[in-house]
């Protein structure tokens, strides 16, 4: 029994492939319109059908988009008995609204594997203007560009106004495009405005353009799809369907003016450059990081087409710039482009040290006349760092130092006998200076530990340092392993005060602290190698603990 079953079941299903087939083989399907001419503001009626309720092919439809918005879709088939002969149908209807004024054709729609035959349709102008002459109008488009005559990378100021009376069930209007053009959106509004004592919702999209080749500039017109509610509405009605259409422009686009001589062409409203310090650039010391962030704002103009900052080295500093941020604002309704360059700098020197002027040649649109935008030079002053000496120290203290006096001429007598009273006052203030230093010993003795603590205590300080510097190492953490390799270093028997001080008098820690300076402030990938960085440390502590300790206080005397 199961197998008659199968059989069974095997055989209806041929049978219903065959009948299928040859359904698909006799279907004849055909494509009608219900008219041939329509206005631009107008739709009509595309019907595809077949004759043949079991006919599976689906119409390809995908080249209607190029003349005709296709705004509404449906699918229906029906099956008829008559004089007892059954008839059936597949069919599908679409609602189109053309694109354009002309001759255009409905193009041969493949369904399976049969196509059916183009349709030509001839699209009159628009009726518009006529419409908007009269006191019924409830929906329509406006569209405005300014300036109407530009530059090559100018930006322009498109916008399209909705007007309506009636409320939308539903609508959608084209985004702008434009060939040989960018198109940056700025934003939709919406208000509402009394026109001929009408009240009116209106619904305003703006956008800048910017032209990329000089010429004549097309703007398309947009296309607005809608439905509103029917003059008696109900449950059942859809409501009205209104296609309306924005004018097409043209623009007459320039190329850069030949008295420009810029190395980049930047047209735009204003141009400015600023700097902002993540501290005090005059009151720096030797290993202190700073932050330089320079900014290039410019109204009308996107941040992709502001130029990059002039690279700069200055001797005796590291520098570590940073990526570029790039933002695009609105600010009062103009498009703002800003262009963000940050430098973090570090001076290994003490001194002073110059940074270059930055000149940017642009073109004002307002004026229609080239511009410069300049940000000053700007001088770093870095001190030594905290208990650091050296040359300059000495060198500075050298240059203020008093004159030698001058010996005074007379009989050698004479000045013996004056300066006799004042051997004495001399011979007293020596004596009383020196009671008050032995005081001073004798209470430092007192209160001072001994050297063997302190250097005990040091020794604590070193062991917890280099434990922090292990731990940073570990979590490949660069800002902490910056911090205890600093701290670690300023309990070395030589006392180093900042990296910079103990890169000087130990190369073999440079590399580490150079990539290390670079992660954190350069936003580069991660170039510390913690493994390394150790070894160098843990090798340094053992030369030290190696080498004889250096005494607490110089010898008084050298040995002869």
């Amino acid at each position: 029994m199961p197998r008659i079953k199968y059989l069974a079941t095997l055989w209806l299903s041929f049978f219903a492939l065959c009948c299928s087939g040859l359904a698909q083989a006799e279907t004849t399907v055909r494509a009608t319109v219900d008219r041939n001419q329509v206005a631009l503001e107008e739709t009509l009626n595309l019907t595809l059908s077949a004759d043949s309720i079991l006919f599976s092919g689906e119409p390809d439809v995908s080249e209607l988009s190029t003349d005709f918005h296709i705004l509404n879709r449906q699918q229906s088939s029906r099956t008829n008995i008559v004089n007892g002969k059954i008839s059936s149908s597949r069919q599908w209807d679409y609602t189109l609204a053309p694109k354009r004024e002309g001759d255009l054709t409905i193009p041969a729609i493949t369904m399976g594997n049969k196509q059916t035959k183009a349709i030509s349709i001839r699209v009159t102008p628009s009726n518009s203007a006529r419409r908007q002459n009269t006191d019924n109008r409830q929906v329509w488009l406006e569209a405005d560009i300014t300036p109407r005559r530009g530059y090559v990378q100018q930006m322009l100021e498109y916008s399209v106004k909705l007007y309506s009376s009636v409320n939308f069930l539903d609508a959608t209007l084209d985004p702008l495009e434009v060939d040989n053009a960018l198109v940056e959106s700025l934003g939709e509004s919406r208000y509402r405005q009394r026109i001929d004592g009408r009240s009116f919702q209106v619904i305003e999209r703006r956008y800048a353009v910017f032209p990329q080749r000089s010429g004549t500039l097309e703007i398309p017109a947009l296309t607005l799809q809608a439905r509103v509610e029917s003059y008696r509405p109900s449950l059942l009605d859809p409501g009205r369907l209104l296609v309306r259409r924005s004018p097409p422009m043209e623009i007459d686009i320039q190329s850069p003016p030949a008295d420009f001589d810029g190395a980049l062409w930047l047209p735009a409203g204003n141009v400015e450059i600023f700097e902002e310090w993540s501290s005090d650039p005059e009151q720096l010391q030797v290993g202190e990081s700073t932050t330089r962030r320079v900014d290039i704002r410019a109204e009308g103009l996107m941040a992709a087409q502001l130029p990059a900052l002039p690279r700069y080295d200055l001797a005796g500093a590291k520098l570590y710039p940073d990526q570029p941020v790039l933002q695009n604002n609105k600010d009062e309704q103009i498009l703002v482009g800003l262009r963000s360059e940050s430098t973090a700098i570090i001076a290994n020197e003490a001194g002073r040290y110059t940074l270059p002027e930055i000149k940017l040649a642009w073109w004002n649109t307002r004026t229609n006349r080239a511009e410069l935008a300049v940000l000053p030079a700007r001088e770093l002053v870095v001190s030594p760092a905290p208990g650091a000496s050296g040359d300059e120290a000495i060198e500075t203290a050298a240059s203020h130092a008093a004159p030698s006096a001058t010996p005074l001429s007379g009989p050698a007598t004479s000045a013996h006998t004056a300066l006799t009273p004042y051997r004495i006052i001399i011979a007293l203030l020596i004596c009383t200076n020196l009671l008050c230093l032995w005081a001073l010993l004798r209470r430092r003795d007192r209160t001072e530990p001994p050297l063997r603590d302190v250097e005990k205590k040091n020794d604590q300080h070193e062991k917890a340092a280099y434990q922090r510097l292990k731990k940073a190492c570990k979590q490949r953490d660069a800002r902490a392993a910056r911090a205890a390799l600093q701290d670690w270093a300023s309990h070395q028997q030589d006392g180093y005060r900042s990296l910079a001080e103990l890169v000087a008098h130990e190369p073999t820690f440079a590399t580490h602290v150079d990539n290390i300076n670079a992660e954190l402030y350069r936003a580069a990938e991660p170039c510390v190698d913690y493994a390394a960085l150790l070894q160098t440390a843990a090798t340094y502590r053992k030369q030290q603990a190696e080498s004889p300790a250096k005494p607490a206080l110089a010898p008084l005397y050298k040995s002869l």
